[in-house]
């Protein structure tokens, strides 16, 4: 069974003594991903501009809105502004959890008028002192607890997908396609996609550009059908000035890409081809046909062909890592 993983960001100005490579490898064991650090609320609120990317949020008393440093005790204001994110900006929608030095006392007292701190933060399920016994584990836990009891759609899709797009982090932008197309199926949001089939395309033209980089096949990434071809036939050709077909590589040995996945990759290429073309020359305009119908299955065919097509680069990158063997064993070119 699989561990899930809690994104948590964490804003104190002493985030760095706090939080040592061996605290956080300790915390990752455990299923916690600091996946943002900030000193001040200036920087909290920016770690949180892509809030679907967050589970958790930990807060110090002892931090202030921007980079100046905190003048008493007494001084909340980092932890005002914080509140003030989680109320209005993100409406509630991530857990705030405050962990701090202060005594319960003095806070108490400063916020003696205000009733509604103690609703947001109540001691012991949202508000843990770090000089408590055990209150640190006690954080962590009740961190977890509520991260299961809301199950986000965020925070499922990036768990049950999470090999996935931690495939998809490889490519600049993929990434995020890949989330929120899965978003968008877990949420039967996908009719609103704006032109999905070119950011497929898009996809696949990054991670043929990859293969070329690391020599798994060879220089021919620019010809994306040429591609899919190769991977499909276990041969490159080109047209000559007379229009004959003139083969220019082959691949060595056992397929590089199994059948089955190359057929279907060759498929979604040939349905996203409209991307790579001027307006006035599109075929199967599948992008129009697309708004017309918000046909979602013909979407997912091929959203899913990438997913698995993007799955298998990550695997075939770490088995080949050496990139002089694999220009000397993976392809060469054709004897003319």
């Amino acid at each position: 069974m699989r561990m899930n993983v809690y994104n948590i960001v964490w804003a104190d100005d002493e985030i760095d003594d706090l939080l040592d490579s061996e605290s956080i490898a300790e915390l990752e064991s455990n299923g916690f991903k600091i996946v943002g650090q900030a000193h001040d609320g200036e920087e909290l609120e920016s770690l949180l501009r892509n809030p679907e990317m967050v589970d958790a949020v930990i807060v110090d008393a002892n931090f202030n809105e921007s980079d100046v440093e905190i003048g008493s005790e007494r001084d909340t204001s980092g932890l005002d502004y914080a509140r003030s994110l989680y109320l209005h900006t993100l409406k509630q929608k991530i857990p705030f959890f405050l962990f701090t030095n202060r005594s319960d006392e003095l806070l108490r007292d400063i916020y003696k008028h205000n009733p509604k701190f103690l609703e947001d933060f109540p001691r012991h399920k949202r508000w843990f002192s770090k000089s408590g016994q055990g209150e640190y584990d006690e954080l962590f836990e009740a961190i977890k607890d509520e991260i299961e009891k809301r199950k986000s759609p965020s925070f499922v899709v990036r768990n049950r997908y999470k090999d996935e797009l931690a495939a998809a982090s490889v490519f600049d932008g993929v990434n995020e396609f890949i989330l929120d197309f899965l978003l968008r199926d877990y949420t039967d949001t996908l009719n609103e996609m704006v032109e999905p089939f070119v950011q497929v395309r898009r996809a696949i033209e990054k991670m043929f550009a990859m293969c070329e980089k690391m020599k798994l096949i060879p220089p021919i990434s620019d010809d994306v059908n040429g591609t899919a071809g190769y991977f499909l036939r276990n041969q490159y050709s080109k047209k000559d000035d007379a229009g004959k077909w003139i083969p220019l590589y082959k691949m060595n040995g056992s397929d590089l890409m199994a059948k089955p996945l190359a057929q279907s990759l060759s498929y979604i290429v040939d349905i996203t081809q409209d991307a790579s073309h001027s307006k006035g020359k599109l075929t199967l305009k599948v992008d129009e046909y697309f708004r017309k119908t918000s046909d979602v299955l013909l979407l997912r065919s091929v959203a899913y062909i990438l997913i698995d097509c993007i799955k298998w680069f990550t695997i075939t990158a770490i088995n080949h890592r050496d990139l002089e063997v694999n220009e000397c064993t993976l392809w060469e070119k054709v004897e003319k």
